[in-house]
């Protein structure tokens, strides 16, 4: 059985509210960025089955930006399009993770 998208990959767009709240991926423009993201994969890779989705808290807050990639399971910090540019041509396009070491989030 195949699976339905050959990528997915979830932006958190969480937005922590309050005088204590700590940093959030919201407030460092990830709907922005995952916009971009979006748009970029549809005009590069038309053909491909990728999906990329808002996602809430994913408990990494001050790395964000951040999101996670299915079915590798990668997480990245994406927090300029120029980093979402980088992302697109080594993840999306050649599939060569060694390329995005600077975006990777152990």
């Amino acid at each position: 059985m195949s699976q339905f998208y050959e990528k997915h990959i979830f932006v958190c767009e969480n937005i922590r509210e309050g005088e204590n709240a700590r940093v959030s991926c919201g407030k460092h423009n990830a709907k922005k960025i995952r916009e971009y993201l979006k748009q970029k994969i549809k005009e590069l890779a038309p053909e491909r089955k990728i999906r990329v989705n808002m996602s809430g808290c994913l408990d990494r807050c001050e790395l964000g930006p951040v999101q996670i990639s299915y079915p590798e399971g990668d997480w990245f910090t994406l927090r300029t399009e120029k980093e979402v540019d980088q992302f697109i041509k080594y993840y999306i396009q050649s599939n060569s993770l060694e390329s995005l070491d600077t975006l990777r989030i152990v």
